[in-house]
């Protein structure tokens, strides 16, 4: 290589090197990606004495690596990458793959397995998180002592009380991971979340209902390429808890409604956005994916006041139809978008209930596609998500005004979260 090549080379990686740093710094920072669905990292404070601090460094890491200009391209390429066939032929798992050959309810064989970007890819069709194997028994003791304390508060209010556990996908589906990845923690986790419990607590554990499937079941109550179940396993939760809860309540009893009284159909066109295959930049095309299946009362959801109040504190919607519900016509759909999404308050009044009671609701994003339902049952049911108040108190809740019932709603693989701070305080 002669001089003048060489000085070609240096320049054109000088330019490269400059053009990247000059141009990370001239375009204004994101707060935000919603492929990762997280907060970006901001410009580290610069400080005389933050300078030698290890942490500022590795701030300003995250900071560059979080806001480097064709970020989202390059790790677009990447995640590409990490799901191409070529690559994903030569990992072990895959080359070694022995397992035999499985009956019809066993399910879904596992016959190859990638990870793509913290998310395990099973044949090309299943999505999930890396499993914990680990029982976070310091965090569900936390948990569950404020459960215990809300619940109590409620009861000397007068209030029945039942704690709904919702069986969550990962613990459901965990013979969709590869061998190597399978664990017990989630049902161990689970098991001990229970056992922390006041004895005394009405708990409607809908998983062990779940737990009478066979695999190939459960496959079908859970999507494809998102975190949540679908409108089928969702419907059979609100079964067996109303069952549940009018077998036991002294002051509630009805009967769930029934697949007669429902209309089925399935998802045939349009984009469905899972959760998991956004933050994947869609590995898995999603005109494709999670083909999912459509419930539609035969008789229309009717309320005679309905309310919703958004996270950020403002009122959109009033009409119970622009709300909820599968939408002919639309090109892209996902969980959110069919069922609500996640909503500071929800109010449904519904005279044509068979009683008075007037019921409160907490809950995670679980139990989105089941609320209309429960509501056909109450003459009042709110629904409140304590994530998106930024000062949210149970006990004032409860003081304000009297509800018949309290139901806490969360899904198994949520035994530690916003949602178990019932009393939040205000830092100010």
């Amino acid at each position: 290589m002669n001089k003048s090549t060489s000085i070609v080379y240096m320049c054109t990686f000088l330019v490269i090197i400059l053009g990247f740093s000059i141009a990370t710094v001239i375009i204004p920072d994101r707060k935000f990606s919603t492929s990762e669905n997280r907060t970006l990292s901001t410009l580290p404070t610069i400080r005389v004495d933050s300078l030698i601090s290890r942490s500022f460094f590795e701030d300003m890491n995250q900071y560059l690596n979080d806001q480097i200009v064709f970020r989202d391209g390059m790790v677009k390429l990447y995640q590409r990458q990490q799901n191409s066939k070529i690559f994903n032929a030569m990992l072990f798992e895959n080359m070694l793959h022995t397992n035999s050959p499985l009956k019809p309810e066993d399910g879904t064989e596992v016959k190859e397995s990638r990870i793509v970007s913290k998310l395990v890819l099973t044949n090309n069709k299943w999505m999930f998180p890396i499993p914990s194997k680990v029982v976070y028994t310091k965090h569900i003791d936390v948990s569950t002592t404020k459960l215990n304390e809300a619940i109590k508060f409620a009861e000397e209010q007068g209030t029945e009380t039942y704690f709904v556990s919702n069986p969550s996908r990962t613990k459901a589906l965990m013979h969709l991971y590869p061998t190597y990845l399978r664990t017990d923690s989630y049902a161990k986790s689970k098991e001990y979340f229970l056992s922390k419990l006041d004895n005394n607590i009405n708990v409607v554990n809908v998983g062990n209902k779940f737990d009478t499937f066979t695999k190939a079941e459960l496959e079908e109550m859970y999507l494809e390429t998102d975190h949540h179940w679908n409108i089928k396993g969702a419907f059979t939760a609100y079964q067996e808890m109303i069952t549940q809860i009018s077998n036991r309540s002294p002051i509630f009893e009805d009967e769930p409604m029934t697949l007669d009284e429902i209309n089925i159909s399935q998802l045939v066109d349009g984009r469905f956005e899972g959760s998991y295959n956004n933050q994947i930049n869609f590995v898995i095309n999603p005109k494709k994916a999670d083909r999912t299946i459509i419930y539609e009362p035969k008789i229309p959801f009717a309320f005679s006041n309905f309310e919703v109040i958004n996270k950020d504190g403002t009122q959109t919607i009033t009409d119970f139809n622009d709300f909820y519900g599968f939408k002919r016509g639309r090109s892209t759909y996902a969980y959110g978008t069919i069922y609500g999404g996640d909503r500071q308050r929800i109010a449904y009044e519904n005279p044509q209930a068979n009683n008075q009671l007037n019921v409160l609701l907490l809950k995670d994003s679980f139990m989105n596609p089941l609320t209309p339902y429960l509501a056909q049952h109450f003459n009042k049911l709110t629904v409140l998500d304590n994530r998106y108040y930024s000062e949210f108190s149970l006990q004032n809740v409860l003081t304000t005004e009297h509800y018949d019932m309290l139901i806490i709603a969360f899904h198994d693989d949520n035994l530690f979260s916003g949602n178990y701070e019932f009393e939040k305080k205000n830092d100010n």
